[in-house]
């Protein structure tokens, strides 16, 4: 049953190129949220090159495949020059899919499939069908996975007795074998009802979820053979390369991320989705998302620790603490003018230290038509400039949010420790961001995005630019709950040391 030969290197013929593929990998897709119970394997079928999106950020998980989808994943998965080939004769892209598969041994004509025997291309293919080919390229005796890396990456696996499944009687011999076989592997559960589903047309989650669990049994048994791969190293926000392509040998089983030489990246973070060489691949796209203006000042304190030009001791007074978020040596030596001062003794003392600035602001007119106008506000003298530059880049930002009150620095009291004393903090449009607490309202009186145009939605340019100046906004800082009605949520409130 099985074709007892070694899976050759995935050839994306056919697929996306990777640089179209990339902004697509880099920004997920939107039908695809990460609580979908196929992230992970579509994830990786995507990544892989076996599964392509369907065009406008989408990769429709629940949508039916047809027989030829099917067999040109099967065949990118375990018979790729085979596909080439097939696509290289100048046939159609379904047709391909199944001369690959005949031509590879995927597909047998004693299978006694409609698909081999004048079927069209484009009808559904089964859950049951779909298992007959699939444990054909199964290695003998495969079993559940249970390794602490399963555990580790949540992967573990459950043999199931397919004989319980409530539809096995009506399969034939073949499709019992290969079930039977795919549930001892953990490949297959069955149904919520008890049943395999086994005349189910198969939907694109299940079919990545099937290949992919198959592409690890096959790969287990290679684990830790080398093969030449070919690295990418491509910008997350951008998709454009940062370095050359990477030729080099890797093992099958280790990590994407560790086998390829990242020492030239520079100033970059890597966020590649974990996933490990297969032998379904032989190119891989490595993920990197640039470094922040602070960040890439980080890494080049501890570029001259290690040349010598600097010691460890002096990490926490370096400039770049100004832009991180939260308290640090750096912002107290900078607004109190000592790393072990964290607030003002008096109001005397700290209305010395205020100043007021304006700057650009949008308005609502009466006809609801944004204008341009200028507010005031009263801060902490240090981070005058920074506050006026925040505001101008929301000025200047496409979504032009309007503001029509701004709060800085209060008095609050001589025991207060809140950072409007300091002139650190800074209340957006008050009563349209309320300050709740477990559902109870503290100051304001609602939070409504998705209703008023003065409430500050999460994902807008008000908490981003903030954000990106080191500051912290109230809506989530401490919030230890999205619903507004637990936890502690003060949407109107930025602060610069996070408090």
């Amino acid at each position: 049953m099985h074709l007892g030969k070694r899976i050759r290197t995935l050839v994306l013929a056919g697929a996306l190129s990777l640089a179209l593929a990339v902004p697509a990998l880099a920004a997920g897709y939107t039908d695809l949220p990460s609580s979908h119970w196929a992230y992970d394997t579509m994830t990786k079928a995507a990544s892989l090159g076996i599964l392509q999106g369907t065009g406008d950020g989408r990769i429709d998980p629940s949508g039916t495949l047809s027989w030829g989808q099917f067999l040109v994943m099967l065949d990118r998965t375990f018979a790729p020059g085979s596909y080439e080939n097939a696509l290289a004769t100048g046939l159609s892209w379904d047709q391909a899919g199944l001369q690959a598969a005949l031509s590879s041994g995927l597909l047998l004509p004693e299978d006694g499939l409609a698909v081999t025997d004048g079927g069209s291309l484009s009808d559904p293919v089964t859950r049951q069908d779909a298992a007959l080919l699939l444990g054909r390229v199964l290695p003998e005796g495969a079993t559940a996975s249970h390794s602490i890396w399963d555990f580790w990456f949540g992967t573990t696996q459950t043999a199931a007795d397919a004989s319980t499944f409530t539809d096995w009687d009506q399969m034939d011999a073949a499709r019992q074998e290969a079930v039977a076989a795919l549930a001892k592997a953990g490949v297959v559960q069955g149904q919520t009802d008890g049943s395999f589903g086994y005349a189910d047309p198969l939907q694109r989650a299940d079919a990545a979820t099937l290949l992919v669990r198959v592409l690890d049994k096959v790969d287990q048994e290679h684990n830790g053979e080398e093969k030449t791969v070919t690295f990418h190293f491509v910008d997350s926000t951008t998709g454009a390369a940062i370095l050359p392509d990477q030729r080099t040998t890797a093992a099958v089983g280790y990590s994407v991320s560790s086998a390829a030489d990242t020492s030239g990246v520079g100033y970059y973070y890597d966020v590649t989705p974990y996933y490990s060489i297969s032998t379904a691949c032989d190119e891989y796209t490595l993920l990197f998302e640039p470094m922040t203006q602070a960040q890439i000042q980080e890494e080049q304190f501890w570029e001259k620790v290690d040349r010598g030009e600097a010691t460890a001791e002096e990490y926490f007074l370096q400039d770049f603490w100004l832009q991180y978020p939260d308290e640090n040596p750096r912002k107290y030596l900078l607004l109190f003018g000592s790393e072990d001062k964290r607030r003002f003794d008096s109001e005397e003392e700290a209305a010395a230290a205020m100043t007021t600035v304006s700057f650009p602001v949008w308005k609502l007119s009466s006809d609801g038509s944004k204008v341009g106008s200028t507010l005031s506000v009263t801060v902490h003298a240090a981070i005058a400039q920074d506050v006026v530059d925040i505001f101008t880049e929301i000025y200047n930002d496409p979504e032009q949010f309007p503001i029509y009150s701004v709060g800085g620095y209060a008095w609050r009291g001589d025991s207060a420790t809140g950072e409007h004393n300091c002139g650190t903090a800074i209340d957006i449009n008050a009563n349209e961001n309320f300050q709740v607490r477990d559902g109870q309202t503290l100051a304001g009186s609602f939070w409504d995005p998705a209703g008023s145009p003065y409430s500050i939605p999460e994902d807008g340019s008000v908490v981003r630019i903030f954000a990106e100046h080191g500051w912290s906004w109230g809506g989530d800082a401490w919030a230890w709950d999205s619903n507004p009605t637990e936890g502690y949520h003060d949407y109107m409130h930025f602060s610069y040391m996070g408090e």
